[in-house]
């Protein structure tokens, strides 16, 4: 029997996939717990126009991190380091200086979606990955000067 995966279901599928399972186990098991429901034309149908409208979705955010990607693509940012008179840095350039200065362009990114990102304790350019999404990522150069 045929069933349209309502939760992911460990060792089967994920939800919104379509498996197939023994009539007994899909009646009183997967549909009882509203784990699954039934295959028929209808749920098909549903399940057929939310897939496409997900794809849609999916592609439109593509569309728009790509315009991001597009906008700030090996733009420089400027960063300061405060030093001591020995010439040793105090602290370093944090995620968060990085998300602050993209801010100030437009750009709203979370913490997490920054990837390679080195330890920025000295003067110099650095080179900074940004995944904004699973299919789009940036580098941005990060210019550090002392103070």
């Amino acid at each position: 029997m045929k069933v349209i995966l309502i939760k992911d279901l460990k060792g089967k599928g994920k939800a919104g996939d379509i498996i197939d399972v023994n009539p007994n186990y899909a009646n009183n098991v997967l549909v009882k717990q509203g784990i699954a429901k039934v295959a028929n034309a209808s749920n098909l149908n549903d399940h057929k126009g939310q897939v496409e409208a997900k794809q849609f979705h999916h592609s439109e955010l593509v569309k728009e991190y790509q315009a991001i990607a597009d906008k700030i693509r090996n733009k420089h940012y400027n960063f300061i380091l405060n030093v001591g008179a020995n010439g040793k840095a105090f602290g370093s350039i944090t995620k968060q200086e990085i998300l602050s200065a993209l801010n100030q362009d437009g750009i709203k990114i979370e913490k997490n979606q920054i990837k390679d990102f080195p330890t920025i304790k000295s003067v110099g350019q650095y080179k900074i990955t940004l995944q904004l999404i699973k299919e789009v990522s940036v580098d941005i150069i990060a210019n550090v000067n002392i103070k």
